[in-house]
């Protein structure tokens, strides 16, 4: 009897392996929300399994993966690798799709995610005294469950291309990074282009003092640890560093990176053991290319010892000397203090920065406020000058031509001339500083408020002060000769807690507003309300104004959802909810208290 062969049994070995490969590494779908892009993995998890899938339908699409390595490539490791067994109730990590993929890839270069995190963590490290007394947590993943699983990759250094490594606690991140600096510094990573090291808790950054205290001692970069080191680069084709929650040894940091790192993020860091401001200089000067950069409850203190912890770097200001980055153009300063942010802001020579992002980092449940004036009038005051006055010509939109004359911002005034796009996130400040920071932003075309407390502030700042008192229309030649912002087109705002009458203002006076004095026309106005409202959808010739009802805290951040009901807003408050929670209060009092 003879079988039908299907079509796709016809196709070429190499054209099936191509499928396969497509089928395997297919990205995500894509993704719309900054947040989710920023969390973007190197690979498909969803997809690391699918070659095997492809090995069990039949004999000959098995011995076509197991024969292109490039489909065994991609290494992912998580909590759930932890299999309780059925026989003695014991917990072992299962590594044997690891060994097989480790096989079948040959010498192709490998990505690595390494994501112990576990969905039940209740915030307790079994290293820290205080957080563990009151708490018989075991974390799923350990720190020799680490130790096996780095024991197997370490043969395979040099093909390495990415690697992630995230973790709830401390202590096996910290055992990760003692058995890398080894073979790194000896070896080196040839191939490697991104290194994310994240300990996913960003509330023990808040205590001043590192915790666990007794494994604060850098294990990675650290030469004092490595045999022999090499003197050859170690991570030539480094491109992005993420160092959330995850000290190193700075010095040997800065030694080690390659003039070709793009992109840097360092987060989350207590002040004990971030960066001095003379190792946070070196590290930018040893990446000339960099094109994004963030510091988000990080930075540097005063290479004073007696100063860091008590000051940080705020002597030093007026003698910083600015490093230069000429091709960076994102920037995102999460500051814990307005000194924090300028310290940083003095600290940097960024012309080219297009993407501007200042977050309240500060704890969620810190008493005292933190006023940003001080942050927007040092980003306004980096450069100042004067502005000169030219002519419109036929090529200027309708909306500028109205204007007798127009002011052309002259590029060598601004400390950010080419910014297209402010983000602000929580931010505190008088609508007067808000003005004078957004009149240094001559070409910005979106402005996206998230969680600001008085959003009106910033919006207030964007119109003439006797606009807001008055609703007499000037004549063109009579118009005020600086504009804010003059060529936006963009507005969002998240979570803004608005009223109805600040609704009102925002979406007539405000519009009417910026068009008297000459300002580009609004293309689109996004509000997202926190409370009850009734979503509208509205489209006009010029404008797409869109207001919905967001989310509150802690919600998925979804359009359509409705706001929490009465009796879930009461559970949170009841014994054991977010905001009455004596476990989690006294396991962390005592850190905070430092």
């Amino acid at each position: 009897m003879r079988f039908y062969q299907t079509p796709i049994h016809t196709l070429p070995v190499e054209l099936l392996s191509y499928i396969f490969v497509l089928g395997t590494h297919s990205p995500p779908e894509l993704l719309t929300d900054e947040k989710e892009q920023q969390e973007l993995l190197p690979f498909n998890t969803e997809s690391v399994k699918t070659p095997l899938i492809f090995s069990a339908v039949c004999r000959r699409w098995r011995e076509v993966a197991q024969n292109s390595p490039s489909l065994w490539t991609s290494i992912c490791v998580t909590a759930g690798s932890v299999e309780e067994s059925s026989e003695d109730q014991t917990k072992r990590l299962n590594l044997s799709h690891i060994t097989s993929y480790l096989s079948f890839s040959k010498r192709y270069p490998l990505n690595i995610l390494l994501d112990t995190r576990d969905i039940d963590w209740d915030f307790c490290e079994p290293e820290i005294f205080s957080t563990s007394e009151l708490s018989d947590y075991v974390p799923p993943f350990s720190k020799d469950d680490m130790r096996t699983v780095i024991s197997l990759l370490l043969p395979h250094l040099f093909r390495w291309q990415s690697i992630e490594i995230l973790t709830d606690t401390w202590a096996p991140m910290h055992t990760a990074l003692c058995m890398l600096n080894g073979p790194l510094l000896v070896q080196g990573a040839p191939l490697l282009e991104s290194l994310v090291l994240m300990r996913c808790n960003d509330y023990i950054s808040h205590s001043p003092q590192f915790q666990p205290s007794r494994m604060k001692s850098p294990a990675l970069f650290s030469s004092e640890s490595a045999s022999e080191p090499t003197n050859d680069p170690i991570l030539p084709r480094l491109r992005n560093l993420t160092l959330r929650g995850v000290h190193v040894d700075w010095p040997g940091l800065c030694n080690s990176l390659s003039p070709s790192l793009n992109s840097l993020e360092l987060s989350s860091h207590s002040l004990d053991v971030r960066p001095t401001h003379s190792e946070f200089h070196d590290m930018l000067l040893a990446c000339p290319k960099l094109s994004k950069l963030t510091l988000n409850g990080s930075g540097f203190v005063s290479d004073d010892e007696d100063l860091s912890l008590k000051t940080g770097v705020h002597a030093l200001r007026g003698r910083v000397e600015p490093v230069s980055l000429p091709l960076l153009e994102s920037l995102r300063i999460g500051y814990r203090s307005a000194f924090d942010g300028c310290d940083i802001l003095s600290s940097l020579h960024a012309p080219d920065i297009k993407q501007l992002s200042l977050e309240d980092a500060t704890h969620p449940g810190e008493v005292e406020v933190v006023e940003a004036d001080s942050l927007l009038l040092c980003l306004a005051e980096l450069k100042r000058g004067q502005r000169r006055t030219v002519y419109p010509t036929a090529s200027h939109s309708d909306a500028s031509s109205s204007c007798l004359c127009k002011t052309e911002p002259n590029s060598a005034l601004y400390p950010f001339p080419n910014l297209q796009k402010v983000v602000l996130k929580g931010m505190r400040a008088q609508s007067n500083n808000f003005r004078r920071f957004l009149m240094s932003t001559p070409r910005l075309q979106s402005l996206e408020l998230q969680a600001v407390p008085r959003p009106m502030d910033v919006i207030a700042a964007m119109v003439p002060s006797w606009r807001l008192y008055t609703s007499q229309t000037v004549s063109g030649n009579t118009l005020p000769s600086s504009i804010p912002c003059p060529l936006l087109e963009e507005i969002r705002l998240q979570r803004a807690k608005l009223s109805t009458e600040d609704l009102g203002f925002l979406t007539q006076n405000f519009l009417a507003a910026r068009a008297e004095i000459g300002a580009g026309c609004l293309k689109r106005l996004d509000i997202h309300l926190v409370g009850t409202v009734e979503s509208q959808f509205h489209f006009s010739d010029r404008l797409s104004l869109r207001i919905f009802e967001s989310p509150l805290a802690g919600e998925d951040d979804d359009e359509s959802s409705i706001g929490d009901s009465s009796e879930n807003v009461d559970a949170q408050f009841q014994y054991g909810g977010v905001f009455n929670d004596p476990i989690f209060d006294a396991q962390y009092n005592s850190i905070f208290s430092h």
